[in-house]
């Protein structure tokens, strides 16, 4: 057993914290991880209503020669006839976001829950106005200092479970590979220790949703990234890599580029596959011409979605960016919530 001193951080989490809400998806031996879920009636309202309109508006987008000038002349360019001079500027710049990147991704709606869209005006019960400082989001500050906090828990547990104290001098970081997701441990401990975490963070799928949680939580309000390790060709990479391994079962990033196409190990066109087996046509099309592009200069490892995320006495820290949810980090959230131990959902 290791034995070292151990910080008071984690007996000051409040009761009635559910540590068994794990992602849905998590596999068996799963112990650290939290599922973003809880909508009221409310959001699940919200979400519908925005999920049907911008539906609707990408139908209307892909019926122009050129999708995204027409996007930009509704929301950027004042002299145009389209431009959308009834909305704020706020409303404008979300609408422009979440058209952009239905866009970019085939149609799939992923923006947040913002109750200042102007497409929830006729709906007064939930709009806020066209202000994005009273519009509501999902996937909000206080709801991720939240998850932080189970998660620090979870992963005290584990670490106690298996004999495992983290002194007040430790000062680890975890690195998460975006596709195996495995996760690695460095840092200020004893070689022996780093391997005993490392193990057990990797089993089931716990790198997974700690590598989930750290993603989520490199977003703002918005869903912008706000990490200096992330931007949108390292999302756009990491996305491709998954659309065409759950629908093929194979790594691109082993295939040849050969006569307009990608060719497996074992000889298998993957692009013919990846066309066959796809469920989604915009997004056949949208993943295949990236795919393509990739092409010209190859599979960038440095564009490898990589997460990196510290670990001391106190839990999870937030690495390259300016407001974290870590013990140290969160004094930014005093008008949300005092302090991480005080976090409701």
């Amino acid at each position: 057993m290791v034995t070292v001193n151990n910080s008071d951080y984690y007996n000051n989490i409040p009761a009635g914290r559910d540590l068994n809400n794990l992602p849905n998806t998590s596999s068996a031996d799963t112990t650290v991880g939290y599922q973003y879920d809880g909508l009221t009636e409310e959001d699940r309202f919200v979400q519908k209503v925005l999920q049907e309109h911008y539906d609707k508006v990408y139908k209307e987008n892909l019926s122009h020669s050129d999708p995204m000038a027409y996007i930009e002349s509704k929301y950027c360019d004042v002299t145009s006839p389209n431009f959308c001079s009834y909305m704020t500027e706020d409303q404008r710049s979300i609408a422009y976001r979440n058209e952009k990147r239905m866009l970019q991704t085939g149609g799939k709606y992923s923006a947040g829950f913002a109750r200042y869209d102007y497409a929830l005006r006729n709906y007064k019960d939930v709009y806020t106005g066209g202000s994005r400082s009273v519009g509501y989001v999902r996937n909000t500050d206080r709801e991720k200092q939240y998850a932080r906090s189970v998660v620090n828990q979870q992963i005290s547990n584990l670490l106690s479970k298996n004999g495992i104290s983290i002194s007040k001098q430790a000062d680890l970081v975890f690195s998460i590979d975006p596709y195996t997701y495995q996760l690695t441990v460095s840092g200020n401990a004893d070689r022996d220790i780093l391997s005993q975490i490392e193990k057990l963070l990797n089993e089931g799928d716990n790198a997974k949703n700690i590598w989930t949680h750290a993603w989520i939580c490199m977003h703002d309000a918005d869903n912008e990234i706000v990490n200096s390790q992330a931007n949108m060709t390292k999302a756009n990479q990491y996305s491709l890599w998954h659309e065409v391994y759950e629908t093929t079962g194979y790594d691109a990033r082993n295939a040849t580029y050969k006569n307009g196409t990608f060719i497996a190990e074992d000889g298998t066109d993957l692009l013919a596959l990846f066309k066959e087996k796809s469920k989604n046509g915009a997004g056949y099309e949208l993943y295949s011409k990236r795919w393509l592009q990739y092409a010209k200069n190859g599979w960038k490892k440095e564009n490898d979605l990589v997460l990196k995320i510290g670990f001391d006495s106190s839990g999870l820290y937030d690495i390259g960016q300016e407001k974290g949810y870590g013990a140290a980090q969160n004094m930014w959230m005093k008008g949300v919530s005092q302090s991480m131990f005080e976090a409701r959902v």
